[in-house]
């Protein structure tokens, strides 16, 4: 990311006057400190929940962005991330301030990230299947909270993360979601052209996620299924949604995004032909889905990895 869109965020204070930031915010939070508000002081002291390779890379990210950030907490369920993270981020200096005291493991870690005395911006960067729940127990706890997409896999994690929204509005504090096509400079130009009438109506479109695979890990002779499950996350529904949710919601997003609204129908194929051994778990390789919109417009989603 660039100097410029790293300063394009709002000021801290004007931050707190606007209210609730929509989760259909952007990774770009994690470059700009200007993001939080604290309350009191212009410390703004991040707690990082999740410390594998985007969480580690996030909390880089945001202490480097301003002056006034510190890391003062971070918690994994598993000991081995939280002492490679730590070990990562000591490079920051004096911006790194996890002492024993604040480095915590377990699955109940989150928790104790976020009650740590004087923490007041939280990053969530666990395996999404978790975040609906760390979010509710963030934003109770009147934290602000940048948290990776997706925000949920399943219609009651959906449900869950839209209540924390509202709460989060009442208690005027910020939540910017991990859509970072939202801000990023040349695809906020393009929309505000589709918006000004450039094309004139949209009447159809396509968005394409088409890679190759991605990282996997093995069981090993001693993890329980769970916690197997847990490290090779991406490929259980329970703990992604699938790659149609965890990766390609950026370009559904951007769909909806020029659609100025979300479609009303789907109808869509999808299957495994390629990734079919045990540690690729029983998620789908490949979709199509065609999306119908309100005015008719139909726009063909694929994804495929």
């Amino acid at each position: 990311m660039s100097d410029q869109e790293k300063t394009q965020g709002l000021s801290r204070r004007d931050f707190i006057k606007s209210s609730t930031v929509s989760a259909a915010g952007a990774a770009a939070v994690m470059a700009s400190g200007n993001y939080a508000y604290a309350a009191a002081t212009d410390k703004i002291r991040v707690g990082l929940i999740g410390c594998g390779g985007r969480g580690t890379g996030a909390a880089g990210d945001v202490a480097n962005a301003a002056p006034g950030v510190e890391i003062v907490a971070m918690g994994d369920v598993f000991p081995g991330r939280v002492n490679g993270s730590r070990n990562e981020l000591k490079k920051l200096g004096d911006k790194f301030k996890v002492t024993d005291a604040t480095a915590y493991s377990g699955l109940d870690a989150y928790k104790r990230v976020i009650d740590t005395n004087g923490v007041n911006y939280i990053i969530l960067a666990t395996p999404p299947g978790f975040r609906p729940l760390h979010l509710d127990y963030a934003i109770k706890a009147g934290k602000h909270v940048f948290m990776e997409k997706p925000v949920a896999v399943d219609p009651t994690g959906v449900r869950s993360a839209l209540a924390s929204s509202d709460l989060a509005n009442q208690k005027k504090l910020g939540i910017v979601a991990g859509t970072q096509r939202r801000h990023q400079n040349s695809y906020r130009e393009t929309m505000q052209r589709i918006k000004d009438g450039a094309i004139g109506d949209v009447t159809g479109g396509q968005v394409y996620w088409n890679q190759g695979g991605l990282w996997s890990h093995q069981k090993q002779a001693n993890e329980s299924d769970t916690e197997w499950q847990i490290r090779n996350w991406l490929y259980f529904t329970w703990l992604s949604g699938d790659h149609i949710v965890e990766q390609h919601v950026h370009n559904i997003d951007v769909a909806n995004w020029a659609m100025k609204g979300h479609p009303i129908r789907a109808t869509g194929v999808g299957g495994r032909q390629t990734r079919t051994s045990p540690e690729y778990g029983h998620i789908y390789d490949h979709f199509a889905v065609e999306l119908e919109y309100p005015n008719g417009a139909r726009i063909l989603s694929m994804c495929r990895q």
